[in-house]
């Protein structure tokens, strides 16, 4: 398979591959380092950074918030190249889950509402034509390290891929940092 083939959606290890990118882009623009992707056997992970400042709620529904972000990256990703989210159906469930944890944390907003808020702001990250531009390249590296046979792809070759089309975001000042502690505390 290739970038440039004319169906990548019907083959099923590219149409994963297309989903993990949008996991990856997703991680990315919230400025995540990737550890690394495991496709198959299945269950396929991204794997991220997830941290957050302990004992603090505000700081552990962020780090939720942005779980469930990357986890519609894949079916955006899925959507915007093969028009139809049909990989991996199991994140809704976990989504929703996560809305659910979120909606007991979150008193003024119900969990619907969250999982629709959320799913709209991953929506926006690929209104920017870098990140849709982005999906194939970094789809192939994922369907290529794969079929290789590599069991995990090293996040610092997706990161690489990335980078290509758009720099790293610029982390956090020290000011802001302290700010977001701050909001948490």
């Amino acid at each position: 398979m290739n970038a440039t083939d004319k169906a990548p959606c019907n083959d099923y290890l590219m149409r994963l591959s297309i989903y993990e990118a949008g996991h990856a882009l997703v991680a990315w623009y919230l400025g995540h380092k990737i550890h690394h992707v495991r496709m198959l056997p299945r269950p396929c992970t991204t794997v991220t950074d997830k941290a957050f400042v302990g004992n603090n709620w505000a700081s552990f529904s962020e780090v939720l918030e942005f779980r469930v972000m990357e986890l519609f990256g894949g079916q955006i990703a899925e959507q915007i190249i093969c028009k139809t989210p049909s990989c991996c159906e199991g994140d809704i469930p976990r989504i929703d889950e996560i809305c659910r944890i979120l909606g007991g944390l979150h008193e003024a907003e119900d969990h619907d509402d969250i999982f629709f808020r959320l799913e709209d702001d991953a929506t926006e990250i690929f209104a920017d034509e870098r990140y849709r531009e982005a999906i194939i390249p970094v789809a192939q590296v994922l369907y290529d390290r794969e079929t290789a046979g590599e069991a995990e792809i090293a996040g610092e070759d997706i990161e690489a891929e990335i980078e290509k089309f758009i720099p790293r975001p610029a982390p956090p000042s020290a000011k802001d940092r302290l700010f977001a502690w701050l909001r948490a505390s």
